[in-house]
């Protein structure tokens, strides 16, 4: 296992909300390997003890491991002020006689390709990884470039790009359901299914997230990436082997049959739209455009929707929607895979008759199937049929972090795997950007819009 971590970008919030705390249940499950520790680096002019006091704050805050683990965890740690865009301050970071080391960009991605370049240049060994957050790149040329620097400069250590939607639940949840049940796989096809639709709706606001959020917009922020993981395993194959080369070359293979999306269709398959003023239950909210830290002329829109076709001929003829907004009247992490309806003589002898729909939760361990079950004389009921799945021992972080340990990129993105997303989402950021689909607005608190007429 990787003996030692260095966290570049340490003073931020990622670090101490959700690395550390999920460090912490590793090391209260005995998982980490021994003499474990974390070299932390910022530009932030603080000692070690400072830095130990900012993330014990954040432990009693955010962990829920044991008061003597967070408390052994906080000893695991020093810090040295950097500056991470130099090779010389990466290298005194690394250091000389040492064990093998995760490099950890927690990081804005604005700050990527600089580091990645310092690290090109460093004392980084071959043996060595590095980990990349989320987003990898702002398009397809910017990911393609960072893919180059990783690839031609670096002396190719194991690579971890970073989506924490493919932690181990969410992807056991879909594989299991679909090849280790025979009742699933015979009708995951298009000869049964009529379309699928994978959301993640929020009646969150931007909750202090405008510096972000409004130069990514719902797009960039959610369906590049996390929907379009999703959708990945709703189409991948079946791997040949249960390992790590057969898995990412599914769900590639996956994402290289999703046609790129047309100048023809992007007003008819595509939506964005940002909120107004209105009200989320009991609370009123400003319109997105009077949210503090807001630019309204980046016309950054807070709802995407955008509905795909693939050209496998398994999944011929079945839209793919992936679609994603904030500030709505209630939340829905799913995807729902809706079958086709049963033919008119049956749906006419038996009213009520609907079309089955199966629902995976994206955040929640749940799967539900509704069914039609006889009702009163001739009439029918349909019937959920919901199981709560196990919840996970770990957080999504926990789980990536320990299989970074371990050297096991199963559950990271591949570089041609991100460059098939930026491939896909590319041509609708540039035909947006050029006003070809407008800007729709909808009243906080309410239904997310339709396509434009």
């Amino acid at each position: 296992m990787i003996e030692r971590m260095v966290l570049l970008g340490a003073s931020g919030d990622l670090t101490s909300r959700l690395l550390l705390p999920a460090i912490a249940q590793l090391a209260q499950a005995g998982l980490l390997p021994p003499g474990f520790t974390i070299v932390g680096a910022s530009n932030a002019e603080w000692t070690t003890e400072d830095f130990r006091q900012h993330i014990a704050a954040g432990l009693e805050q955010h962990s829920t491991a044991s008061a003597s683990t967070n408390e052994a965890v906080v000893r695991m740690l020093t810090f040295q002020p950097a500056d991470v865009t130099q090779a010389e301050d990466i290298s005194r970071l690394l250091g000389d006689d040492r064990p093998d080391a995760l490099v950890y960009l927690a990081l804005p991605p604005s700050l990527f390709e600089p580091v990645l370049t310092a690290l090109a240049g460093s004392k980084l060994r071959r043996s060595d990884a590095v980990a990349i957050e989320k987003p990898f790149g702002n398009d397809l040329a910017s990911a393609q470039h960072l893919n180059e620097i990783l690839h031609l400069r670096l002396p190719q250590p194991t690579i971890f790009r970073i989506d924490h939607f493919l932690s181990s639940e969410l992807v056991r949840r879909v594989v299991a359901l679909r090849f280790l049940n025979r009742v699933f796989e015979p009708v995951w096809n298009s000869t049964h299914i009529e379309s699928v639709d994978i959301s993640w709706l929020e009646s969150l606001t931007l909750e202090g997230r405008a510096t972000y959020y409004d130069g990514a917009g719902a797009m960039k922020d959610m369906v590049q990436n996390h929907l379009m993981e999703a959708m990945a395993l709703v189409l991948m194959e079946q791997p040949a082997r249960i390992d790590a080369r057969s898995f990412r070359d599914v769900r590639v293979e996956a994402l290289r049959a999703v046609a790129t999306p047309t100048a023809e269709r992007m007003s008819r398959d595509t939506i964005r739209a940002r909120y107004t003023e209105g009200s989320i239950g009991t609370r009123q909210v400003p319109s997105y455009v009077n949210e503090p830290g807001v630019d309204p002329g980046r016309n950054t829109e807070t709802y995407a929707s955008l509905t795909l076709q693939v050209n496998y001929p398994r999944w011929a003829g079945v839209p793919f929607t992936l679609r994603s907004g904030k500030a709505l009247a209630e939340d829905a992490a799913e995807i729902a895979i809706r079958f086709r309806p049963l033919p008119a003589y049956l749906t006419d002898q038996w009213p009520g008759v609907e079309p089955n729909v199966l629902r995976i939760g994206l955040n929640e361990p749940y799967v539900g199937l509704s069914t039609t079950l006889n009702g009163p004389e001739t009439t029918a009921e349909v019937r959920e049929l919901h199981a709560t799945t196990t919840p996970p021992q770990f957080t999504a972080y926990a789980h990536l972090i320990l299989q970074m340990l371990h050297s096991d990129p199963m559950l990271f993105i591949r570089g041609d795997e991100a460059e098939e997303s930026w491939r896909i989402i590319d041509p609708v950021m540039k035909a947006w950007a050029a006003g070809q689909v407008p800007l729709q607005e909808y009243a906080a608190g309410q239904a997310p819009p339709g396509p434009a007429a």
